[in-house]
């Protein structure tokens, strides 16, 4: 019933849209060349913003972007071992033509972000601190998850709790406080319930991450207190200048007996794309430095030279559809996403007479369908509108390992199904004077329901809908201000399940509504042509989670038994953020110091207590304060050198208890030189972290450590085909090391040294 009142809702979003159509003009063109003096530069990356298509140049440098309507553009263009270079052109009728001419250089200095506004600009015309990886600088990052593979972005930490379910920390804040995204959408996983679950994305597919740091509530709905993270996988297909296009990559990693692999296809033709994709992942469970390691929860001593139970092995298949003509562009795409993975714990006995395991495994699958719609109008009020719109069915298995008579079985599981809609209609209205903007109406409906021997939660219907203005006034030609206004409706229905092994949840029926005022201002102020700062106020919303409300269960991955609290009240921040930005032609720094007042915080604490011998950890609230700076400076040492070094702290206060918050993140910092030309590249790194002895309920002390990375890299062409194969050494030094946020830092310590093989071809 509620994923037929969802598909009402995007039909009626629909039918908005198609009513604010009127015929548009006869398509144009964008046409041109990137060069670096006399030589054309092949496989470099052009940007059209405004529609969010990207195409790479051929073998003499050439590009160009068909089916476009009358108006002004910005194109972006970036290459390996050159600066990017920016563009704005006019397209009034047949094709326009414009050129680039880029500079060597060791550091692009600026990135593209396409999900901190309603329009992709670069990451200095921001109002709030941003990051983005782009295809070639994610893969070639340590680590197998998505999560990993950012960590070394300012304000961006992992929770650590073997590879497959490690989560990012923004600013201290994770969880149901840090939105991740897939597409600008909702990835309908239950990843946020609990340490031990991943979330169904896989990273070798990624083709860009964005970082919204700090409170991002007009754009992308509640939870975003802390930030966004926003995992781009083009499901739908852009159309290419070529009519094939694509890329494939392969990955090799010794630290976990890793072997991935993925292919992204795309046939383009006339107005029509066609996309085909596939890939997955194999690993074992991840080396640590050999040695004797002590569990404080069962006290076993083991020699152990790899974490126990981390093994991995996903797959995902996809397929997409798109259709581009002067009214703008149209398309559909569907991702099949299967993951099995274990969670870390006592490795077993050969007898199973002393410390049984206490580790567990987790299946995964994923559906996902994908509609996206970009519509140019010609109207008095609206000129672009985009309706973009996902269907999420996830299953979800765990099996706790026991013991019974034969040895080791899976007698019991809990099993999740969660189906999630999520629709978001943007109306990008005509300049009016200086003042121009977007509407937006926002819908997010999940169905999930509950079985199996150890439930967590009732069954449960949450509804989600928003309204919201987000408008730019052009003050000046150097300063741009910004104001947005949300209105949110939430509500929680839980519905009984008789057949429920917990009698709680065989009659539970209850219902909470929660409704919010957001809002935000901001301004950016170009203060010279290379420097920019930026301001930013914002008024977040959560609302409290069924589990967090009615958890009632023993979750025997995380090892406690989970209690909620109904009376828990909706969470609100405000964030204040500033950020100096420059960009010089050797030089790019960023300062951002930032406050986060959270009023209602809820977290989870452990009583003190045992129900069938785990412990309690039941969800409270309280008041919150977090504060803290990122910094990262990147000097272009020499032609095709650079230096760039990052460090960022967070200091986060219970403030009704005047207590630290637990498991926040040190002072970081890391220092990386990096030769780079238009073929060869290496990269020399170094990661430090303060000790934590700031400790809040729970935690427990870490001491500071250094780690080195060290890589090189050759980047082949073969007329308009990109060959990038690199080779890493991750913590060279096989140092032991434990993370603060590791949720097994007190038995097992970080990885140790692995080499790591990435082979990816652009083509």
């Amino acid at each position: 019933m509620q994923l037929t009142r969802s598909h009402g809702t995007a039909a009626a979003f629909a039918c908005v849209a198609m009513l604010l159509l009127a015929p548009a003009a006869r398509a144009q063109a964008i046409a041109g060349t990137v060069r670096s003096g006399s030589y054309p530069i092949v496989g470099a990356t052009v940007r059209l913003l405004e529609l969010d298509r990207s195409v790479r140049t051929g073998s003499k440098g050439e590009f160009s972007f068909p089916n476009l309507a009358r108006g002004t553009y910005h194109l972006f263009v970036q290459a390996a071992g050159y600066a990017v270079s920016t563009n704005s052109i006019d397209v009034a009728n047949g094709t326009a033509m414009t050129g680039f001419e880029l500079t060597a250089s060791a550091t692009a200095l600026r990135e593209i972000v396409v999900s901190a506004s309603p329009v992709a600009r670069t990451d200095d015309d921001q109002y709030q601190s941003v990051s983005s990886k782009s295809l070639i600088d994610f893969q070639n990052s340590p680590g197998a998850s998505f999560a990993e593979k950012i960590a070394d972005l300012p304000g961006v930490t992992v929770r650590g709790n073997g590879s497959a379910p490690s989560r990012p920390i923004l600013r201290g804040l994770s969880d149901n406080e840090v939105l991740v995204l897939e597409n600008g959408l909702r990835v309908g996983d239950i990843a946020t319930y609990d340490p031990a679950h991943a979330t169904p994305i896989e990273a070798i597919g990624v083709s860009q991450i964005d970082v919204v740091r700090g409170p991002s509530t007009i754009l992308y709905g509640p939870n975003t207190i802390g930030g966004l993270v926003n995992v781009i996988t083009d499901i739908v297909p852009a159309l290419s200048d070529h009519p094939v296009s694509g890329t494939a990559s392969m990955e090799g990693n010794s630290v976990s007996d890793q072997y991935a692999g993925f292919f992204n296809t795309v046939f383009s033709g006339g107005h029509q794309a066609l996309r085909v994709s596939a890939g997955g992942r194999h690993s074992g469970d991840i080396r640590i430095p050999s040695g004797t390691y002590t569990d404080p929860g069962s006290g076993g001593v083991f020699n152990l030279a790899r974490m126990p139970q981390t093994f991995d092995r996903s797959a995902e298949a996809g397929a997409g559809y798109s259709y581009h003509a002067d009214f703008g562009m149209i398309g559909i795409g569907a991702k099949h996403f299967e993951m099995n993975y274990g969670v870390p714990g006592d490795p077993p006995n050969p007898d199973w007479l002393t410390i049984p395991p206490t580790t567990s495994r987790i299946a995964q699958t994923r559906n996902l369908i994908e509609l996206r719609t970009l519509l140019n109008v010609r109207g008095s009020l609206v000129k672009q509108v985009k309706l973009n719109a996902s269907f999420n069915d996830y299953n979800h298995s765990e099996f706790p390992t026991a013991q019974d008579s034969t040895g080791v079985s899976d007698p019991q599981a809990n099993h999740f199904h969660k189906q999630t809609f999520n629709v978001v209609l943007q109306l990008q209205h005509h300049q009016f004077g200086k003042l121009q903007g977007t509407l937006g109406l926002w819908t997010d409906i999940e169905n999930l329901t509950i079985a199996g021997d150890q439930p967590l939660g009732p069954n449960s219907v949450t509804t989600g809908l928003a309204g919201y203005a987000y408008e730019e006034y052009l003050a000046s030609p150097t300063t741009r201000l910004q104001a947005g206004v949300r209105y949110d409706y939430n509500r929680i229905r839980t519905n009984p399940f008789p057949a429920s092994t917990d009698p709680v949840f065989q009659t539970l029926q209850a219902s909470r509504l929660s409704n919010a005022v957001t809002a935000s201002v901001g301004a950016v102020h170009r203060i010279t042509s290379e420097v920019t700062a930026s301001f930013s106020v914002a008024r977040s919303f959560r609302a409290p989670t069924v589990q967090e409300l009615f958890a009632n269960g023993l979750d025997a991955a995380s090892g406690t038994y989970s209690i909620g609290t109904a009376t828990l009240e909706p969470e609100h921040g405000v964030g204040v953020d500033v950020s100096l930005k420059g960009s010089f032609n050797t030089v790019a720094f960023e300062f951002s110091p930032y406050v986060n007042y959270i009023r209602h915080e809820i977290f989870g604490f452990l009583r003190g207590d045992t129900i069938q011998d785990f412990p309690v950890r039941q969800f409270a609230a309280t008041d919150a304060r977090l504060a803290g700076f990122e910094a990262v400076v990147t000097v272009q040492a020499a032609k095709h050198v650079a230096i760039r070094a990052s460090s960022d702290y967070v200091n986060a206060e219970d403030t009704k208890r005047n207590v630290p918050l637990p498991f926040i993140p040190p002072l970081r910092g890391l220092v990386r030189a990096t030769y780079q030309d238009n073929r060869y590249t290496a990269t020399v790194e170094a990661r430090f972290a303060a000790s934590q002895t700031r400790l809040g309920d729970g935690d427990t002390p870490t001491r500071g450590y250094a780690i080195m990375n060290l890589g090189l890299g050759v980047r082949l062409l073969q007329s308009r085909v990109v060959h990038n194969l690199s080779f890493h050494v991750d913590n060279a030094f096989n140092t032991v090391y434990r993370d603060n946020l590791s949720v097994v830092k007190d038995f097992l310590p970080q990885p140790g040294r692995g080499f790591r093989l990435n082979y990816q071809i652009i083509y």
